[in-house]
């Protein structure tokens, strides 16, 4: 369920779902989004847009471990498990009032952050490529193929929206429109391009020779025929990870 699509005037029976009659236009019962996740998993996407109101009804799930449908007050038991995502930063958003702190803590068992995609370039045109091919099987037409002034423009957007933006781009891609309402003609500087191609590039290469040789640094240099030196300085440059058992002298 995302969060920020729905309604505020609709969440709530979308979440928890409503009787027959619970209220005006409501003409059957039908089971919300967290009943229909019963014996699986329930997520909930930009959990951050939720309602202060809202989020005090799915704490109260959580912790009895069942629903009430709206119009009801028959307990329906639930085994689930809640993954959640945010666009912000929840304990930020707890310190600004704007977020439960007992949901967060109640979410908060295990957290993965993810960094933005300008901070994963590399994984920009993988991506790209896969939204492509999806989309395209979609609308039953050939994936278009990508030329380098589009690929500038991949590579040196700075993608505030994530991959959701990049999804987008995909789809204006194949559907024949503009990347980012930008002609390539009005991309930025190609010398900027080349320099972001470049570094993707290089990039790929040493995470590539990195998960061949297992971490082996001695197997990496020789692959890339690089002084160890410079290939701990160009790692550390790219933010490339290295086993910490596994680094690089000096």
């Amino acid at each position: 369920m995302n969060c920020a699509a729905i309604p505020e005037s609709l969440a709530e029976s979308q979440l928890f779902g409503v009787v027959n009659g619970a209220f005006t236009g409501v003409c059957r019962a039908r089971e919300g989004y967290i009943e229909a996740s019963n014996g699986g998993t329930l997520y909930l996407d930009e959990i951050d847009s939720m309602p202060l109101s809202l989020q005090a009804k799915l704490l109260r799930v959580l912790e009895s471990r069942g629903v009430e449908r709206l119009g009801s007050t028959e307990f329906i038991p639930l085994d689930l498990r809640v993954i959640a995502s945010a666009q912000r930063p929840l304990d930020e958003l707890v310190e600004q009032g704007l977020f439960r702190r007992d949901l967060f803590f109640r979410l908060n068992v295990l957290t993965l952050q993810l960094p933005a995609l300008r901070k994963r370039r590399e994984q920009i045109l993988p991506l790209f490529d896969q939204f492509t091919q999806e989309i395209a099987a979609e609308f039953g037409r050939a994936a278009p193929t990508l030329d380098n002034e589009r690929v500038q423009i991949l590579l040196s957007h700075d993608w505030p929206g994530n991959v959701r933006e990049l999804k987008s781009a995909a789809k204006r891609f194949v559907l024949g429109f503009p990347l980012l309402d930008v002609e390539p003609a009005e991309a930025r500087d190609p010398v900027t391009g080349l320099r972001m191609q470049m570094r993707v590039i290089e990039k790929m290469l040493i995470q590539g020779a990195l998960k061949r040789h297992r971490h082996n640094f001695d197997a990496v240099l020789q692959e890339l025929e690089m002084p160890r030196r410079t290939l701990y300085h160009r790692m550390k440059e790219l933010g490339v990870a290295a086993h910490i058992d596994a680094a690089p002298g000096v």
